[in-house]
């Protein structure tokens, strides 16, 4: 995973599949799905049928979007967690 993470950088558009996704960001195949779902998360595609993809650009476009410093950076933003009771990532 390193080495196509380390291609990406170089310039070259990469497509992972949704379980790579998943990996890359510490989370389960089901909570990428459920993010999709509610329009949380990285941008993604869909090649055809049930395949998802996830470019690695858009990955990391997405972690950057959501770095904090502090609690009170998150909430200046207007974002707030559901909690898994709820529908589950930011808004």
């Amino acid at each position: 995973m390193a080495r196509l993470y380390e291609y990406a950088k170089e310039g070259a558009r990469l497509a992972v599949k949704q379980a790579a996704a998943a990996i890359l960001l510490d989370l389960s195949v089901h909570t990428l799905a459920e993010w999709r779902k509610v329009g949380f998360g990285p941008r993604w595609f869909r090649l055809r049928g049930n395949d998802i993809r996830y470019d690695l650009r858009d990955i990391d476009a997405f972690i950057e979007a959501n770095k904090n410093s502090s609690i009170t950076e998150e909430r200046a933003k207007g974002r707030r967690y559901c909690g898994a009771a709820e529908e589950g990532g930011f808004k």
